[in-house]
């Protein structure tokens, strides 16, 4: 039960993230911020744990949910349990890799 909390958590915490980089409003409260950082040299510090994060918390709440997965099949407890689970991690990488053919695709128009 707590690791499905945890995989909810990292997940609430990944699409608020993204959400604050995408909607022009917010996205405007973070080039602040970060140029708030700039005066401490701190801007590059921040943008490296920003990706740190998001590629290390993917990776953690992907084998977290997969664990639960497992531990609940050796339960013979029903999959239908971790539904909204399934669905947030799918919509996650949905997302991840939506944005990642999107800058792929940015890159190639030269």
């Amino acid at each position: 039960m707590c690791s499905r909390n945890i995989v909810r958590a990292i997940l609430y915490a990944n699409f608020f993230l993204f959400v604050l980089f995408v909607i022009p409003l917010t996205n405007h409260w973070v080039n602040q911020g970060f140029l708030a950082l700039r005066a401490m040299n701190l801007e590059d510090v921040a943008g490296r744990s920003m990706q740190v994060w998001l590629v290390a918390s993917t990776i953690i709440a992907t084998a977290l949910f997969g664990l639960v997965v497992w531990k609940n099949r050796r339960a013979m407890l029903p999959v239908r349990t971790l539904k909204f689970e399934g669905f947030l991690l799918l919509g996650w990488w949905i997302i991840v890799l939506g944005a990642c053919a999107y800058g792929f695709m940015l890159g190639m128009g030269g």
